[in-house]
């Protein structure tokens, strides 16, 4: 499945442009990663700014594409999720 526009807006709008990014692994533990990002370079890898829409618990594992399950990654955060290019 995949966000609505308007979830994935909602969600733009929710991180102020920076990445939401909190996980431990991804070595900014208990804080964002706050990295700044353009919304017209969403899935653009290799572009400044680039970003995607991401689903906190996967809709294989009970997820929804709900707003409370999205969270907006820069590409790198996205791609240390394991779940870029799937």
């Amino acid at each position: 499945m995949a966000f609505s526009r308007e979830t994935i807006e909602a969600a733009w709008k929710r991180s102020g442009g920076k990445c939401e990014c909190r996980r431990k692994t991804h070595n900014h533990p208990y804080v964002r990663c706050n990295k700044t990002l353009s919304f017209a370079n969403r899935g653009k890898d290799g572009a400044w700014g680039a970003w995607e829409a991401h689903h906190i618990t996967a809709v294989s594992s009970g997820g929804s594409d709900a707003l409370s399950n999205c969270e907006i990654l820069c590409m790198e955060c996205h791609k240390n999720t394991g779940s870029y290019g799937r």
